[in-house]
C-alpha cells in the first residue's frame, strides 16, 4: 500500500511539473509579452501585463503572446503575375487624373508600453498579418486621400518627398493609437503611369535634351564670333597705332635710309639716266655688291 502511494506521490509530482513547464516561456530579448487571461473573473482584456524573461502562467487559463519591439522592415510590390494575390503595389490618382501606381518600402517599430493596445485592436501576434493587411490599407487610404490633391508632375517631380513626408504622417496618425511608429517611408525605384504619359515624357524629354544641345551649340557659335570681333578689332587698334607713328621726320629719316644704302652700293659709274627735276637717278644693280 506504501508502495502504490509511494507510486502515486511520484506520478502526481511528475504531473505538476509537466503542468509547470507547459505553462513557462520566455519572451525573449528585443521582444515584449502580454499574459490574457482566459478563464476566471479576470478574463478579457481589461487586465494585460506586460512581461519580460520567463513567465508562468496556467495552461488553458491564461495565454502570453510575444511581440518584437525592433525595427521591421516590410516591402508592397507588384506581382510579376496580373491578378495575382502577391499584388501589393499601391494605385491612386493625380489630381490630373493620371493613375499612378508604385512599390512601397517601410519601416516600423511597435511601443513597449501600448502592446496591449495592439493585442485588443489585432488579436494576434502575426505582424505579417498586419503589415500586409491593415497597414498597406491605411497607406493606400492615404495616397488617394493625399495624392489626389497634386499632378503628376508633383508627384514625379519636386514634391515626391513632399507627398512621401504628408502620407507618412496621416498613416502614423491613424496607428500610433495602437503603438505602431512608421520611421521610415518611400519609393522603391520609379512611378509607374500609364503607357501613353511615360510615352509624353520621354518626347519632353528628348525636346529639353535638344534645346539645350541647340542652346549649347548657339552660345558657341557666340563665343567664335566675339572672337573673331576681338581679333579685328586688336588688327584694326595695330594698324591706328602704327599710322600714328608715322611722321614727317620718320619718312625723312626712312628716305636718307634709304639713300644711304643705294650710295653704299654705287661703283662710281656715271648713271645711264638722269631727271631733270627729281635730282640724280642711280642705276643700281641689286645683285651687286
Amino acid at each position: 500500500m506504501r508502495k502504490n502511494s509511494k507510486v502515486v506521490v511520484l506520478l502526481m509530482a511528475i504531473l505538476a511539473f509537466a503542468i509547470v513547464l507547459s505553462g513557462c516561456t520566455r519572451v525573449d530579448p528585443g521582444h515584449v509579452g502580454i499574459k490574457v487571461n482566459m478563464a476566471g473573473s479576470d478574463r478579457g482584456v481589461d487586465k494585460l501585463p506586460i512581461v519580460t524573461g520567463w513567465v508562468t502562467y496556467l495552461p488553458g487559463a491564461t495565454q502570453v503572446f510575444q511581440y518584437p519591439t525592433f525595427m521591421q522592415t516590410a516591402t508592397w510590390t507588384q506581382s510579376p503575375h496580373e491578378g495575382s494575390p502577391d499584388n501589393e503595389e499601391i494605385t491612386w490618382n493625380t489630381s490630373d487624373q493620371v493613375t499612378v501606381t508604385a512599390d512601397i518600402n517601410l519601416s516600423y517599430h511597435l511601443d513597449s508600453e501600448k502592446v496591449p493596445n495592439f493585442y485588443v485592436q489585432f488579436r494576434s501576434d502575426d505582424l505579417a498579418f498586419f503589415t500586409h493587411g491593415y497597414l498597406r490599407n491605411v497607406a493606400r487610404d492615404a495616397f488617394n486621400n493625399i495624392g489626389s490633391r497634386y499632378s503628376f508632375d508633383d508627384v514625379n517631380g519636386p514634391k515626391k518627398e513632399e507627398i512621401l513626408g504628408k502620407v507618412r504622417e496621416r498613416i502614423n496618425a491613424d496607428v500610433t493609437k495602437y503603438g505602431v511608429i512608421v520611421e521610415q517611408f518611400g519609393f522603391i525605384g520609379a512611378l509607374r503611369p500609364p503607357e501613353n504619359i511615360i510615352n509624353s515624357i520621354n518626347l519632353k524629354t528628348q525636346a529639353i535634351q535638344k534645346a539645350m544641345q541647340a542652346e549649347n551649340e548657339l552660345r558657341e557659335a557666340e563665343a567664335q564670333a566675339k572672337k573673331v570681333v576681338a581679333n579685328a578689332e586688336g588688327a584694326a587698334q595695330a594698324n591706328e597705332r602704327l599710322a600714328r607713328s608715322i611722321s614727317p621726320q620718320l619718312l625723312e629719316w626712312r628716305k636718307l635710309e634709304v639713300t644711304d644704302k643705294a650710295v653704299s652700293k654705287w661703283d662710281g659709274r656715271r648713271p645711264m639716266v638722269e631727271g631733270s627735276h627729281s635730282g640724280l637717278l642711280l642705276n643700281i644693280n641689286p645683285n651687286q655688291p
